[in-house]
């Protein structure tokens, strides 16, 4: 009977700090992820007039520009860094993703990473499959626009608004169906400087 209630105390202190790190991940992060005064610059320094958002056409306009301007290629920084991303004109999804969230975020547009990942050895993909090193992963986020959230893609222009599920169904990243967690924006296993704080936003 003892070490049956050490053991659910144990539990209970292990949840417990679960949970203050993962409110403490969020917190950081939220702070993370606001547009910093240099940011602000060089993002109206490469988006020019598209970094004002007046209506849901405009941020399509901003995603199209987006992936015509920022080369799908690493670009050297292994922590996330717009300035860098747009000085150089290269990134992967996840450096196109955050420049994108910057931008909706720095018009007051509510946004919130998702992360994508698919088992490709298997005929579905599992969630244990996020814990694996075998998954092929690709970071998007969604927008809310009117009270409703919309899926960003991050490597592919877009030609309208799509809910996730949309996104999910029309999507050829993945030949098997991706599995996604919402509010976690994880870059092939890292996250945001410093990299052991999940980025939870």
């Amino acid at each position: 009977m003892g070490v049956y209630k050490n053991f659910i105390k144990a539990s209970l202190v292990l949840s417990f700090l679960l949970f203050v790190n993962l409110v403490f991940s969020f917190l950081y992060n939220k702070y993370q992820v606001k547009p910093t005064e240099k940011e602000i610059v060089e993002l109206k320094k490469f988006y020019k007039s598209l970094i004002h958002i007046n209506n849901q056409k405009d941020i399509l306009v901003l995603q199209n520009y987006t992936i015509n301007n920022i080369i799908h290629e690493p670009n050297g920084i292994n922590e996330i860094n717009i300035i860098n991303t747009l000085q150089s004109k290269k990134g992967l999804c996840f450096n196109r993703s955050m420049v994108m969230q910057k931008v909706l975020i720095y018009n007051d547009i509510g946004v919130r990473p998702v992360f994508l990942f698919s088992n490709p050895f298997n005929t579905s993909t599992d969630i244990l499959d996020f814990f694996s090193s075998n998954i092929y992963t690709h970071n998007i986020f969604e927008y809310c626009w009117n009270g409703k959230w919309y899926a960003m893609e991050t490597n592919v222009k877009m030609l309208k608004p799509l809910s996730l599920n949309q996104f999910l169904t029309k999507q050829k990243i993945f030949k098997i169906q991706p599995r996604y967690i919402r509010h976690l924006n994880n870059r092939n296993g890292r996250f945001i400087y410093p990299s052991w704080i999940p980025d939870i936003y």
